[in-house]
């Protein structure tokens, strides 16, 4: 791709790994309370699969800034029905000028070209602009993944602890993967089968639920930049692993619970709370003053879990979706 108009005061083109930089200042100023870096967006690059079918496209500006990006990708992170991803991000003081319509353009057919069905993309519930921008290129809603916040500094843990001698009297223990690994040889695949068997029951809008393949779960969560083992939290009956918790303490912005889950026969027993209450701890000996949590909407256990917690509700993450122009 290499277009040109004299018109406008941006083409477009082939992204490349020079475009980094500028592309983590785009998503570090439009979503500032989730900031993210050019070592965690160049591990992203280089551990992105290389047989998923992607198509991408920049905006130059005539000043040299790239202030535009957009991809197309199946997503390799889940299953779909067939449904393709789209992200695209337009750096706030490049805005208004067209940008985002031609690279919508540039990459949206791709999904058509690949046999998919829909395209789903998300986008802030308080970026008004994104949501209007959306809803005018053929995007209808469907679903919301909260976001929410609980205030370490503040959080009273005394009138759930009673979680730690229900889960005790049951004959279960909470521990770390660190220690689980030291001690178990096959402990990075057990934790991989672990997580895809809780992930099964962890819904997404649309009918999609999490799955990856090894290999790419290990890269984000063992082999990533920030991954921490002892921030990885197992909940075991005997030598059997039931529950887990895991955290990611970014090197800027705030501590993160990516996924908390119970094996389905050992739910209702207190092990989420529990392993949520170790978490927290952990957190404030590390000196977080503040863990942020993703929930969706079809995911009501979780959401009554840390609405019980006190989680203070933040702005979402709109789901949208649009079909292919071909199959209506």
């Amino acid at each position: 791709m290499n277009e040109t108009n004299s018109s406008k005061p941006f083409h477009l083109r082939d992204f490349r790994a020079e475009d980094i930089p500028d592309f983590v200042e785009a998503i570090n100023l439009g979503y500032p309370e989730e900031p993210t870096t050019i070592e965690q967006m160049e591990y992203w690059e280089s551990s992105f699969p290389s047989d998923v079918p992607r198509r991408r496209a920049v905006a130059e500006w005539q000043d040299g800034k790239t202030a535009g990006f957009a991809t197309c990708f199946d997503p390799f992170w889940m299953v779909t029905p067939g449904a393709y991803w789209l992200e695209l991000l337009v750096h706030p003081s490049y805005r208004r000028q067209g940008a985002g319509r031609e690279l919508l353009a540039a990459v949206e057919p791709f999904a058509w070209q690949q046999g998919a069905q829909r395209l789903w993309t998300n986008g802030r519930e308080d970026h008004l602009d994104g949501a209007a921008f959306a809803g005018a290129h053929g995007y209808h809603r469907i679903g919301i993944r909260f976001e929410s916040t609980l205030d370490l500094d503040t959080f009273a843990e005394e009138p759930f602890v009673a979680a730690f001698d229900r889960i005790r009297a049951a004959g279960y223990t909470l521990t770390t993967f660190a220690d689980e690994r030291a001690r178990v040889a096959d402990a990075d695949r057990r934790l991989y089968d672990l997580y895809d068997e809780i992930m099964v029951d962890v819904p997404f809008p649309g009918g999609a639920y999490p799955k990856t393949t090894y290999e790419q779960w290990r890269a984000w969560t063992l082999d990533s930049p920030i991954s921490d083992t002892e921030a990885m939290f197992l909940a075991k009956q005997g030598d059997e692993w039931v529950g887990l918790t895991l955290v990611e303490i970014p090197p800027v912005g705030t501590a993160f619970t990516g996924s908390t889950g119970v094996l389905r026969a050992h739910r209702g027993r207190g092990l989420a709370m529990a392993l949520k209450l170790h978490s927290f701890r952990f957190l404030r000996e590390r000196g977080q003053h503040e863990v942020r949590a993703h929930n969706d909407t079809a995911n009501p256990p979780i959401l009554n879990l840390n609405e019980k917690l006190g989680y203070r509700r933040l702005p979402g993450w709109i789901s949208w979706e649009k079909l292919n122009p071909s199959s209506r």
